[in-house]
Parts: C-alpha cells; structure tokens; sequence
C-alpha cells in the first residue's frame, strides 16, 4: 500500500527530513499523516478532538495503520478523542481495524481535565509530528526529524493517556 505517488510529502524520510513546514489544507495534513504513518516502525500517537473522519477513517489511512501495526511485534497505535461516541455511532474504520488487533490499537476518552484542550497531534516513534494548535483546523506544523518537539508533544500526550481511560462501548468493540 504505502502512500501515493502524488502525495506532497512523498520523499522526506522519517528520522532524516529535519525541515520544519506550515501546511494548512486537508489535503497537505492527510499527506503527512499518511507519510508519517507509513514510514513510522515502533509506534504512532494521536491525540484529536473528534479524530477527523475525511482522513482517519478513509481507507488509505487504515491500509497504511494495518501495515504499521505488522512490521514489527511491539509496534502499536494509542488514540485520544474528546468524544468516542459519533466514531461508534458513524462505524469510523479505525474501530473495525482496532477489533480485529485490540492489542495493538487502543483509543481512549480524553479525561475531564483536558476537556479544553484543543490542540490534535500525530507523533510518529517520537521522531516525526504533524502538529495542529486549533484540533478543528488544518493550519498544522509538521517535521519529519524533529525530536526534541516530539519528545515534547509525547509528554503531554503521556500525561493525557495516563488519566484517561477506554470507554465501555469501545471496550465492547474490541472484544
């Protein structure tokens, strides 16, 4: 699968790229999402607020996040949402993926106190980020070597993920 030939981001290499970009279309976010996923080997961090359908749940991003998951026995994908409910109640593909590999994928509810935080990030093994400060908008940074800025966002979403929790409807799913 891997990306497309027509994908912005097609040759910067993940660990490597170390050039800072602003992007701020649809399309130039799923291509760095799409790139950071395909070229990531040990694990892939999302936080979002509603984890953006037009791009998580197309089938490109789920063909790319299923290879992820095989390349390696420790690789893994952790999610945070705002708001599981519209991604079981809309079938978001990313649920049928974490079903058939619940030990490799798991999303949990953002907790009460980061209930205003609104920014929506993807790191790819704390090397590469794509990195939103409004969750509903477009406008993004991404780097495809940058560690010390993924080091940075991987705090904050370690210090979410740790007071967060699976929700029972999700947890359902993926039994």
């Amino acid at each position: 699968m891997g990306i497309s030939k027509d994908n912005f981001f097609k040759n910067f290499i993940l660990g490597v790229t170390g050039e800072c970009m602003q992007i701020n279309t649809r399309q130039r976010n799923r291509d760095a999402i799409l790139k950071l996923v395909s070229a990531a080997q040990n694990q892939i961090s999302i936080v979002s607020r509603r984890l953006d359908a037009t791009i998580f749940s197309k089938q490109e991003f789920i063909d790319n996040a299923s290879e992820f998951i095989r390349r390696t026995k420790t690789s893994n994908i952790r999610i945070l949402v705002h708001d599981t409910e519209p991604i079981v109640k809309n079938n978001h593909r990313i649920l049928n993926l974490s079903q058939r590999v619940s030990s490799k994928i798991e999303i949990r509810t953002i907790c009460n106190d980061y209930a205003y935080f609104n920014q929506s990030y993807l790191i790819a093994d704390s090397i590469g980020y794509i990195h939103n400060l409004k969750s509903d908008l477009y406008d993004a940074e991404v780097n495809f070597n940058d560690t010390d800025k993924s080091k940075e966002l991987m705090e904050t979403f370690k210090s979410i993920w740790e007071l967060s929790q699976q929700e029972a409807e999700v947890r359902r799913l993926c039994i």
